[in-house]
């Protein structure tokens, strides 16, 4: 199956999902409906691996804006199939999870797994796009999609505030990368990807390279929260939990890092990239391990360790970004090692987090509390989801015999050995060693004290509301799943390896041969410096851990954070600018055109400094008579009267005799189209005025106001200076070439011998288009609103 039909069976299927909301006993079934996506997109990546293995890629390349190279563009290659893989399987998990999470009588299930579909659909876009334009556009999906689940539960103020402070960080982080491929595309003249790493030469010796990488390297940090942009993940708590193990495993917190892997190739040419995104993943790591400890809900440990781990492979990824400098030569195999094992890690934390959020939301859904103060010693009546969430927190944690010991040692591996890259010498390694092993020391400590608090200890002292307590089989079974593969990956870690990292390093080092670079994974490279870390890391966690009243800690540490801060910035932008909105829409319409006309008058002002006022030598006056100066005189001295007059009938009037005197003008000019157009508009709209005011109560007018009337008057010759300017300007054939011979081939290019039908149907189309829509929208709101003071009507009669 094609990677278009994909695409198109998933949004069907999304379509199907919303129609359910039409009956209530079908809504019931649409959580099991919609699991049919992550599955069938499951069983698509899953038949690609011995393709991709072999070498042979899916290309689908369909024209959009070809001028501007926009397409639609997909390819499917090593690293768009293990993020695509990571977001359908553990999609299944997910989606499976949410039917017996969620519940009929209480929730909107089509909404909600809409909204998911929506967001399943978005990052398998991001991840299979080959242009950057169409990427963005997927991009902003996720943005939207997020912003929408987390703020599933609307009525709480912290799904609100969750879902605005997400939706403005990675939106302006998004909004940042698309300047960035603008830039690119002012450089390369392409918005392929793969043909803008074809021309990474150009771009590394390009003056805009280091802004290019700022600009992308922003929507990386918002999307994949780096400090300091961290502060949304742990408000999207407020999102329903299948969401959250969705959105921290899977799904658009390693957007960011996709982003970077896929274009290394190009940003690593710059050591500036290098020590960025190393030192951002590090000192991101060490910060979100710390703040783990502060946390008293699990949902919100779990936050901040996602934080944490995002930040170990980031520092990964900027760490190995060197490759691109050096493909072929001796240093090649240590940047390789470093690159695979960020794949490796990325790969092992989807499974291990979503196991751990899983197990977190049935603790909430069954004690009815995340709040490990309360509880204690669940092992006794939740034994699978004790088993569960050990097994994700001893990996995490990086304890032998899980697969999260191998990428951990292999990350430590990595650090030691930055000695050999020419970016770090002695000093710099150590210090980038020091920080991943004290970090590593705080996620072993925050994930035992996470488990030993909620599970361990006598369940009598547990302060939970609900008393009825139990363990659904089906509920637990997408988490003990993944539990399971936990242990099996450590003992056959090549298997995976082999299957989906290898050609995903393939992937992102296009062009380079780095089969005989990859790492083989073993469980025991002897006694070495690694292996003695993490040991140390073990030791020093636990005997921490265990000695340590760590509770205690963090109540001494709650007040102040860097979030707080953030809240407090945008309750004051906020309020700011809802001031200034209030200020400029009062509600007054004279405001709005008086703003409005002023705005255009400057823009005009500006744009003839900039370019040079025109030479006014070829002004050409047509011919006129008697009539044409009575009418003018007539317009003149009605236009002026209709500022003074008080009655609103009266001002229609002349309002309409002001717009037939214009017609005299377009007969006078033998413009009959005009005329008739004119005529049935002026015609209208009076009888409107005259009907609508009518109806409206007669509320007397103010007495005339010499000070507004003033302003009226003169931003009224203003705006008839700037007209008569245009006027003269347009004429100047020598400044401003004519736009008609852009319609000289009308009747060919739109198929139209009327050339006003052309410019609207076919030149103008999607102006047109939109303009309809926004009529027909207006319309709908006022239907709306009718409707709706008709239903208050009887309800206060009833």
């Amino acid at each position: 199956m094609s990677l278009i039909y994909l695409f198109i069976a998933i949004i069907a299927i999304i379509c199907l999902v919303l129609l359910t909301l039409s009956h209530t006993k079908l809504a019931r079934y649409a959580g099991w409906l919609a699991l049919i996506a992550p599955v069938i997109a499951s069983v698509y990546f899953l038949v690609q691996i011995p393709k991709v293995l072999q070498g042979h890629f899916t290309t689908i390349k369909i024209p959009w804006v070809a001028a501007l190279d926009v397409n639609i563009d997909f390819r499917l290659d090593g690293l768009s199939l293990l993020f695509g893989l990571l977001i359908s399987v553990i999609g299944v998990a997910v989606f499976f999870y949410a039917t017996q999470y969620l519940s009929a009588d209480e929730d909107n299930l089509p909404r909600f797994y809409a909204y998911l579909l929506l967001f399943m659909l978005s990052m398998l876009g991001v991840v299979t796009s080959n242009n950057t334009i169409l990427m963005y556009v997927f991009w902003e999906l996720t943005s939207v999609s997020s912003f929408l689940l987390i703020s599933y539960w609307y009525s709480k103020n912290d799904s609100q505030y969750g879902a605005m402070l997400s939706f403005v960080i990675t939106v302006l982080g998004g909004l940042a990368m698309l300047a960035g491929f603008m830039m690119i595309y002012s450089v390369t003249g392409t918005n392929t990807i793969t043909e803008i790493l074809a021309q990474k030469s150009e771009l590394a010796h390009d003056p805009l390279f280091i802004p290019i990488i700022i600009m992308l390297l922003l929507g990386a940090f918002t999307k994949s929260p780096q400090f300091p942009f961290h502060v949304w993940l742990p408000k999207a708590m407020a999102a329903p939990t299948p969401v959250s193990a969705y959105l921290h495993s899977a799904t658009m917190v390693k957007a960011g890092i996709y982003l970077l892997l896929r274009f290394t190739p190009v940003l690593g040419l710059s050591d500036f990239y290098i020590y960025v995104v190393t030192f951002a993943g590090l000192i991101t790591m060490m910060f979100g391990a710390v703040n783990a400890i502060r946390q008293y809900d699990l949902k919100g440990i779990l936050a901040y360790s996602t934080i944490s781990q995002l930040g170990m492979i980031m520092s990964m990824v900027g760490l190995g970004g060197g490759f691109a400098q050096h493909t072929s030569d001796g240093l090649a195999s240590a940047y390789a090692f470093i690159l695979f094992t960020a794949l490796f890690h990325l790969f092992n934390h989807a499974i291990y987090k979503c196991a751990l959020f899983m197990g977190a939301g049935i603790v909430d859904h069954e004690t009815g509390t995340r709040d490990i103060r309360n509880l204690s010693g669940l092992r006794k009546v939740l034994p699978i989801t004790h088993i569960v969430m050990l097994l994700g927190a001893l990996s995490m944690a990086g304890i032998p015999f899980l697969n999260g010991f191998l990428s951990k040692e292999m990350f430590f591996d990595g650090l030691v050995n930055a000695t050999e890259l020419p970016q770090f010498g002695t000093v710099l390694t150590v210090i980038i060693a020091a920080i991943g092993v004290i970090a590593s020391i705080f996620t072993l400590i925050y994930g035992v004290h996470l488990v030993k608090e909620t599970f361990w200890g006598d369940y009598d002292k547990a302060d939970i509301p609900n008393n009825h307590v139990h363990e659904p089989k089906l509920f637990v079974l997408p988490s003990a799943i993944l539990a399971v593969l936990i242990p099996i990956i450590f003992f056959i870690p090549n298997v995976f390896g082999d299957a989906v990292i290898l050609p995903a390093l393939r992937g992102m080092t296009i062009g380079s041969a780095v089969d005989q670079y990859a790492p083989h994974i073993s469980q025991w490279h002897g006694v070495n410096l690694p292996l003695i870390l993490s040991v140390i890391v073990i030791v020093v966690g636990f005997i921490a851990v265990l000695s340590i009243d760590w509770k205690r800690i963090a109540d001494k540490f709650q007040r102040g954070s860097l979030t707080s801060g953030y809240a407090s910035i945008y309750r004051l932008f906020e309020h700011n600018s809802g001031y200034a909105v209030r200020g400029l829409m009062n509600n007054r319409l004279n405001h709005y055109i008086i703003v409005t006309l002023l705005i255009f008058t400057a823009l005009v002002v500006y744009g003839a400094i900039r370019s040079g006022m025109p030479h006014l030598h070829q002004i050409h006056i047509g011919e006129f008579g008697p009539l044409e100066v009575i009418i003018t005189i007539v317009v003149f001295i009605l236009g002026i009267a209709l500022i003074f007059i008080r009655q609103r009938l009266t001002m229609v009037i002349l309002n309409g005799i002001i717009g037939y005197a214009v017609i005299i003008f377009f007969i006078v000019m033998k413009a009959p189209d005009l005329v008739l157009t004119q005529l049935v508009v002026e015609t209208i709209t009076t009888m409107l005025f005259i009907v609508s005011f009518s109806r409206l109560p007669n509320v007397p007018r103010s007495n005339v106001n010499k000070r507004r009337e003033t302003i009226k008057i003169i931003v009224s010759l203003i705006m008839a200076l700037t007209v008569v300017f245009l006027i003269f300007v347009t004429q100047q054939s020598d400044s401003i070439g004519t736009i008609s011979t852009f319609y000289h081939k009308a009747d060919e290019l739109a198929g139209g011998k009327n050339i006003v039908n052309a410019i609207l149907g076919d030149f103008r189309g999607f102006d047109t288009m939109f303009e309809t829509l926004v009529l027909i929208i207006a319309g709908l709101g006022i239907y709306t609103l009718l409707n709706f003071k008709d239903r208050r009507g009887q309800d206060e009669r009833e």
